[in-house]
C-alpha cells in the first residue's frame, strides 16, 4: 500500500504568505480605489533666455597706480581716501632736502642758470655779446630747468589723471622705498569689470552684448556692455578673460567691489521648460508622471539646461500634456489620481 506524504505548513512561511497577499491587495485597492491627490499644469512651449552668471571686480576706466621713484621721507600727504582730484593736483609731497631727492641742488643751478639766461639776452639785444654766447646760455638754462621740474617732480607727487583716490598707503614720517606703492586715482564715472570665462561660454559672447552688473551691498544692479573679449585662454586659469563697461554717473559702486556679472548665452525657441521638481528619479531614469484620463502614466525624459528652477525637456514631453508638478513622489504607473489643481505652465 503506498505511503502518503503529508505537508505541514510551518508558522513563518504563512506569515510571509499573508504578508505578500496583503501588499498585494492594498497596491491594487491603491490603483483602484484610493485616488492620489496631486497638483498638474498643462505643458506649453516658450522661448527662453539661457544666462550665466561671473564673478569680478571693479577698478576704473582710468586708472593709475603711483610708485615712489626714489627713497625719501614723507613730509606732508594733502589728500585723503575716497577724495576727488584733478589731473595735476597735489598729492604726497616728500622731503625736498633730502638726500634722495637733489631737489635744493637743482633748484640752485636752474636759478643762477635762469638769472644768467636773462642777463646774456638784455645783453645780446644790445649788442654786447655774442649769439653763440647767447645760445650757450639759453641751452644751460632750458637744461637746467628740465633736470629741476625732473627732481620737482619726485617729491611733489602729483595725479596723473582726474578720479577718485580709492586706496592711500602712506603716512607722514613714513620712510619710502624705491618703488613703494603709494596710491591709486581711479575715475569712477564709469567703471571696469573684468572676469573669466570657460572655453564653453566664451563661444556665446561677443563685443556690444548687454550685461547687467550686480553687487551684494548695492539694491539696484548697473547696466554694462561688454568691451572685449580675449580669444585665447590664460595658460593657468584655462579661461578667457571678458571685460565689460558700466555707467556709474550716480556713483553707487566704487573700484574694487566684487560684482556678478549676469549675460545672456544663448537664445532657446519653441522649447518645453517644466518645473525641476517635477522630475524624479526611477530606476535610473529621469522620469515625469502624465495624467491621461485619470490615470497616472510614467514617462521617461531627456533634460537639456537648467534655468533658475526649471529644466529644459528635450524628448518625452509634448505639449498639451497634463504633467503633474506635485505629489509625484507618491505616484507609481496606473495610480489613478485626483488632479487637485491645474494650471497652464509657460512664461
Amino acid at each position: 500500500m503506498p505511503k502518503t506524504r503529508i505537508s505541514f505548513v510551518t508558522p513563518g512561511l504563512l506569515l510571509t504568505a499573508l504578508l505578500i497577499l496583503s501588499c498585494s491587495s492594498d497596491e491594487v485597492a491603491q490603483k483602484e480605489e484610493r485616488p492620489v491627490s496631486v497638483r498638474a499644469t498643462v505643458v506649453s512651449i516658450s522661448d527662453e533666455q539661457v544666462t550665466r552668471s561671473f564673478t569680478g571686480s571693479l577698478e576704473g576706466e582710468k586708472q593709475a597706480d603711483i610708485y615712489a621713484k626714489i627713497a625719501e621721507v614723507v613730509e606732508r600727504v594733502e589728500v585723503r581716501e575716497g577724495r576727488r582730484v584733478s589731473e595735476g593736483q597735489m598729492l604726497i609731497m616728500l622731503d625736498k632736502s633730502g638726500p634722495s631727492s637733489m631737489y635744493r641742488n637743482t633748484e640752485s643751478l636752474f636759478r643762477n642758470a635762469e638769472k644768467n639766461f636773462h642777463k646774456m639776452e638784455y645783453l645780446y639785444k644790445e649788442g654786447a655779446v655774442s649769439e653763440a654766447q647767447f645760445d650757450a646760455a639759453r641751452t644751460e638754462y632750458e637744461v637746467s630747468r628740465a633736470s629741476f621740474e625732473a627732481a620737482a617732480r619726485l617729491v611733489e607727487i602729483q595725479s596723473p589723471i582726474s578720479g577718485i583716490v580709492t586706496s592711500l598707503d602712506v603716512s607722514v614720517g613714513d620712510y619710502l622705498n624705491l618703488g613703494q606703492k603709494l596710491a591709486t586715482i581711479a575715475s569712477v564715472d564709469r567703471l571696469r569689470a573684468k572676469f573669466g570665462v570657460n572655453s564653453r561660454d566664451v563661444a556665446h559672447i561677443n563685443e556690444g552684448d548687454a550685461v547687467t552688473v550686480s553687487a551684494a551691498e548695492i539694491a539696484h544692479g548697473a547696466e554694462g556692455r561688454v568691451v572685449s573679449v580675449s580669444r585665447s585662454a590664460d595658460p593657468n586659469t584655462r579661461a578667457f578673460q571678458v571685460e565689460v563697461l558700466l555707467d556709474n554717473t550716480e556713483l553707487l559702486y566704487r573700484p574694487g567691489m566684487f560684482v556678478r556679472v549676469s549675460t545672456v548665452v544663448e537664445e532657446l525657441h519653441d522649447v518645453v521648460v517644466i518645473p525641476r521638481d517635477a522630475v524624479v528619479d526611477l530606476d535610473g531614469r529621469e522620469t515625469v508622471f502624465i495624467v491621461s484620463g485619470e490615470i497616472a502614466h510614467k514617462r521617461p525624459v531627456t533634460l537639456g539646461v537648467e534655468l533658475d528652477g526649471r529644466a529644459v525637456i528635450t524628448d518625452g514631453l509634448n505639449a498639451g500634456d497634463t504633467l503633474v508638478t506635485l505629489g509625484q513622489s507618491y505616484l507609481d504607473e496606473g495610480f489613478k489620481v485626483n488632479v487637485a489643481g491645474l494650471e497652464k505652465s509657460g512664461p
